[in-house]
C-alpha cells in the first residue's frame, strides 16, 4: 500500500513540475511577444478615395509592405519604403505620416532602423515636408552631393498647387537627419548628370547635382516666362544655397490660346492634352519616334517605344501654374506609379518631366523626359488607319487556357499565372504570376506578360502576337490561343524564330 502512495505521490510530482515549466515558459513567451514592436499593416489610400476635411483620402488596410514601428497617438501611416540608406547591412523604413494635430497638413518622413544588438526595430528619426498632397508625393534615396551616400530625398505638391523638395542627410556616425534643402516653387528640377567613372569604381568623389527652382517672371507680360534659380551645394555650411538666377523666355503663344488652356482648371488642360503627342524633332511616323497618348475619358496615358507600350490608369491631375501635375498606376502592376510634370510651351507643344518610383522602374534607362507635338487630325487619322496599337483589341481573355503538354495560363484581368508543364503548387515552383496587356498593332493582336516577383517587382516582360478562335464541338465552345513570340515596334510587330505557345479552353454547353 506504501509503494502505491509513493508511486501516486512521485506522478503527480512530476505532473506538477511539467506543469509548472509549461506555464512558465508560455509567460516568458507572451512577456517577450509584448515587449516587440508592433507590427501593423501598411495603411494605403485607395485610388480615387474621398478625401477626409484634411484633404487625407480616406484609408483602408492595403497589402503592401508592414511598418516595423507603430504610430504614435498622433500619427496616421500612409506609406512605408524601404531603402538601404545607410548602405549597411539590411534596409531602413521610410514610413510617410501625417500629424493628426498640425492644421497645415504638411506630410512627415519617419525612418525606422533595425539594432542587430536588441534584435529590435526602432524609430531612429523623424522630419517635416513641405508637401501636403499624399498622391503626389514621392520619396527617393539619391547621392545629390556626389560622396557616396545617399540621400533622402521627398517631391510633391502643396495645397497652393506649387511642387516641393525637401532633402535630407544622414549625419556621419549618427541614425539622425538634417535638412540640407526645403523649397517650393511652380515647377522643381534635380540637375542630374552622369558621373565619372572613376566614382562609378568608387574611387572618387562625383560633383554634386544642383537644384533648380522655376517660378513665374513677375516683371514679365508673358505668362510663359520664367525665372529660374540654381541652388548648389555648399559644404562649408552644410545645405543647398542659391547661388544665381536667369530669366527664362516663355514662348509666344497667342493669348486666346493660353487663356483657353491655362485657367487654373484641371479640366481645361486635360481637354488640350486630349490626343497623341509625338518627340518634337523627330516625325510622327518615323520608327523610333515615342508617343503618349492622353484620353482622359478612357481614363489612361499611353506610352509607346520601341518594343512595347505601357498602358496607366489616369487616376488624378492636379493644376499648375503653367499646366498639370498627372497621376498614372500601372494597368498590369498596382504598385509601378508614374508622375508626369506637364507644362505648356506652344500653341501645340509641352514639356513633360516623369517621375517614376525607381525601386519598381523596369528599365533605368528608359527615358521619356522632353518635348513633345500633338499630332494634328490628319496624322491621328493615317495613324489610326494603319491600326497601329493606338486602340483595345475586340477579344477577351479570362480564365484557365492549357496545353496538350500541360502548360496552363489562367488570366483573371489585369492578372495572370502561368504553371509550365509538370509543375506543381508546392513551394519553390517554378510558377510565374504577374500582369499582362493586350493591345492592337498594325492589325496584330499583342499580348504582353509582365512577371512579377513575390515582392511587387516585375522581372521579365514577354511579348507575344496573339491569335483567337472559337469554333463549337457538339454544345461545347472551343476557344484557342496561339501564342508567338514576338518584338513590339510603333509600326507593327516582328516574329522571333522560336516556338508557339498553342493553348486551349473548352467552356461547357
Amino acid at each position: 500500500m506504501k509503494r502505491i502512495v509513493q508511486l501516486v505521490f512521485l506522478l503527480a510530482s512530476a505532473l506538477a513540475l511539467v506543469s509548472s515549466i509549461y506555464f512558465l515558459v508560455q509567460g516568458r513567451s507572451g512577456a517577450a511577444a509584448a515587449a516587440r514592436p508592433v507590427a501593423t499593416r501598411q495603411v494605403q489610400p485607395e485610388s480615387g478615395a474621398p478625401a477626409d476635411a484634411s484633404g487625407a483620402p480616406s484609408t483602408s488596410e492595403g497589402t503592401g509592405a508592414v511598418n516595423h514601428v507603430p504610430a504614435l497617438p498622433n500619427e496616421v501611416i500612409l506609406n512605408v519604403t524601404s531603402f538601404n540608406v545607410d548602405q549597411e547591412e539590411g534596409d531602413e523604413q521610410v514610413l510617410t505620416v501625417r500629424k493628426t494635430d498640425r492644421a497645415d497638413g504638411r506630410l512627415s518622413i519617419v525612418v525606422a532602423d533595425y539594432s542587430q544588438q536588441k534584435k529590435a526595430w526602432a524609430r531612429s528619426w523623424e522630419g517635416d515636408t513641405l508637401s501636403t498632397k499624399l498622391t503626389t508625393f514621392s520619396i527617393q534615396a539619391k547621392d545629390l552631393l556626389g560622396d557616396h551616400n545617399l540621400d533622402i530625398v521627398c517631391t510633391g505638391m502643396d495645397d497652393s498647387g506649387e511642387q516641393t523638395i525637401s532633402v535630407f542627410r544622414r549625419g556621419q556616425g549618427s541614425s539622425a537627419y538634417a535638412q540640407i534643402l526645403s523649397l517650393a516653387a511652380d515647377s522643381i528640377a534635380i540637375g542630374e548628370a552622369e558621373r565619372s567613372e572613376g566614382y562609378q569604381l568608387g574611387q572618387t568623389n562625383g560633383e554634386s547635382w544642383p537644384i533648380y527652382a522655376f517660378i513665374g517672371d513677375k516683371e514679365s507680360a508673358n505668362v510663359l516666362d520664367q525665372v529660374k534659380d540654381k541652388y548648389a551645394w555648399d559644404a562649408r555650411k552644410g545645405q543647398y544655397l542659391k547661388i544665381g538666377s536667369e530669366r527664362i523666355p516663355g514662348a509666344q503663344v497667342e493669348r486666346e490660346i493660353v487663356s483657353k488652356v491655362l485657367t487654373g482648371s484641371e479640366k481645361d488642360f486635360e481637354a488640350f492634352l486630349q490626343g497623341v503627342w509625338y518627340e518634337s524633332g523627330k516625325g510622327p511616323f518615323d520608327p523610333d519616334t515615342r508617343l503618349i497618348v492622353f484620353d482622359k475619358e478612357g481614363g489612361s496615358i499611353s506610352f509607346y517605344r520601341t518594343e512595347a507600350q505601357e498602358i496607366f490608369r489616369w487616376t488624378e491631375s492636379h493644376s499648375t501654374r503653367y499646366g498639370l501635375y498627372a497621376r498614372g498606376q500601372n494597368e498590369s502592376v498596382d504598385n509601378l506609379v508614374r508622375l508626369m510634370d506637364i507644362e505648356l510651351t506652344g500653341s501645340d507643344l509641352v514639356s513633360i518631366r516623369v517621375f517614376d518610383d525607381l525601386q519598381m522602374k523596369m528599365d533605368p534607362e528608359d527615358r521619356w523626359d522632353g518635348s513633345y507635338r500633338k499630332m494634328p487630325l490628319g496624322a491621328r487619322d493615317a495613324l489610326a488607319a494603319k491600326g497601329n496599337g493606338l486602340s483595345k483589341p475586340a477579344i477577351k481573355l479570362e480564365g484557365p487556357y492549357r496545353s496538350r503538354s500541360g502548360t496552363e495560363l489562367n488570366f483573371a484581368q489585369p492578372r495572370y499565372s502561368l504553371k509550365p508543364a509538370g509543375s506543381t503548387d508546392k513551394p519553390g515552383a517554378t510558377n510565374e504570376s504577374g500582369g499582362f496587356e493586350l493591345y492592337t498593332l498594325a492589325g496584330d493582336t499583342v499580348l504582353v506578360l509582365i512577371a512579377v516577383r513575390a515582392d511587387g517587382l516585375p522581372m521579365d516582360r514577354k511579348t507575344y502576337k496573339a491569335s483567337f478562335s472559337e469554333t463549337r464541338s457538339g454544345k461545347d465552345l472551343l476557344r484557342r490561343l496561339v501564342l508567338s513570340p514576338a518584338k513590339a515596334a510603333i509600326d507593327g510587330i516582328e516574329l522571333l524564330q522560336e516556338e508557339d505557345l498553342i493553348l486551349e479552353q473548352r467552356v461547357k454547353g
